[in-house]
């Protein structure tokens, strides 16, 4: 993690490169539904954003918080517009890519609720959400997973992508590294969704990305979409 003494001269830059990224997707991967795509597929920009915005769901009533992003504003839970992209193999993308965050619990706890900001663009309205295991500094077999379906719009503000609640869960040892992975899977192959940035942060984390055209997961350093784990 990258600390920066001076955020503002940041925020300018990182809203600059993400233009110039949006200008290159123009003439490159195209528009799907009003939404652009970096050259190498891995960024969507909605080019439309709604003005209807949806109040934030209220935080779950007695569970703790594991880990997460999500900001407090009443109308920007997440930055609505710009994403990393999740698709299935037969995606308007004809590649799948998948991402995934890093948290360590800070004791034991048993996650039993994920939230994420997920916003569907075409093809099959839903995802994957799971809780994985490290494997050497990368996401490894997931401990628990659920599809989720009915997504909100990429582009609007500011529904999420959430399971669980109830009195299971998936039981996490404190000080170990677990990864929270939005992914596609055999009844979502033609989905093509984008996974918000965090409004709040904007310095580097790292984190790892999917792509079918590497053939597995890689380490690399950006901005962190939005998400919150629960438990108790």
């Amino acid at each position: 993690m990258k600390m920066l003494k001076k955020p503002l001269p940041r925020v300018l830059l990182v809203s600059t490169l993400l233009l110039l990224v949006g200008v290159a997707a123009l003439a490159g991967a195209g528009r799907h539904n009003g939404i652009v795509l970096s050259n190498d597929g891995r960024t969507a920009i909605a080019t439309h954003p709604s003005s209807h915005v949806v109040a934030p769901p209220q935080v779950p009533a007695g569970l703790t918080l594991i880990a997460g992003n999500l900001s407090k504003y009443p109308f920007g839970v997440y930055f609505c517009c710009y994403g990393d992209t999740i698709s299935g193999p037969d995606s308007v993308l004809g590649t799948t890519y998948w991402d995934a965050v890093p948290f360590t619990p800070t004791a034991n706890i048993t996650a039993t609720k994920v939230q994420a900001s997920v916003g569907w663009a075409d093809g099959f309205n839903g995802a994957t959400l799971s809780i994985n295991a490290d494997s050497n500094g990368l996401p490894g077999a997931a401990l628990g997973s659920v599809d989720v379906t009915g997504l909100g719009q990429f582009g609007d503000c500011c529904t999420l992508a959430q399971a669980g609640g109830g009195s299971k869960g998936i039981p996490l040892t404190g000080g170990t590294q677990y990864w929270f992975v939005v992914s596609t899977d055999t009844a979502s192959e033609t989905t093509f969704d984008a996974w918000a940035f965090n409004s709040t942060d904007m310095r580097d984390y790292s984190f790892a990305f999917y792509s079918s055209s590497n053939g597995g997961w890689i380490a690399t350093e950006g901005l962190l979409p939005g998400y919150a784990i629960y438990g108790q």
